[in-house]
């Protein structure tokens, strides 16, 4: 799928949350332990610099774009914001050592991030052009 120059570097960061989805989905079902510790801990560690600063560039580019656009694309970002809060309490609750909801944060990475590049990607291509996406990303960004 052709994808706005703009909106490439989030495609291939969405790339790396579906792996490490299903490497969640998949160590939560082996049902091992010690792995399940290890991945808890490594997302617990790695959040804030990788996860929480990617939410951060959506929600201040393209969810705020789309918000302002309003109609669908609004209803759509506001949904996504909630599952971003939804994945930081998740992750709140790995840094205190509750590894118990570790499929379910694949889960649930795996179906927003499906849900932003299905649905409301290709709603802001439709309606921005992307010299418009540009122009509003590099803004969001400083």
């Amino acid at each position: 799928m052709k994808r706005s120059p703009s909106l490439i570097p989030l495609s291939k960061e969405h790339h790396e949350s579906l792996v490490l989805a299903k490497r969640c989905q998949r160590t939560m079902a082996s049902g091992e332990r010690e792995a399940i510790g290890q991945l808890c801990r490594e997302i617990a560690h790695g959040f804030p610099d990788k996860w929480e600063r990617h939410f951060q560039d959506e929600e201040r580019g393209i969810f705020a774009l789309a918000e302002a656009e309003g109609g669908e694309m609004a209803v759509l970002s506001r949904q996504l914001r909630r599952e971003h809060d939804r994945l930081r309490e998740i992750h709140r609750a790995m840094q205190a050592g509750d590894c118990s909801r570790l499929g379910a944060f694949g889960e649930l990475l795996q179906s927003h991030t499906r849900k932003e590049e299905r649905e409301l990607f290709p709603l802001i291509e439709s309606r921005f052009s992307d010299t418009e996406l540009e122009a509003h990303l590099a803004i969001t960004k400083k």
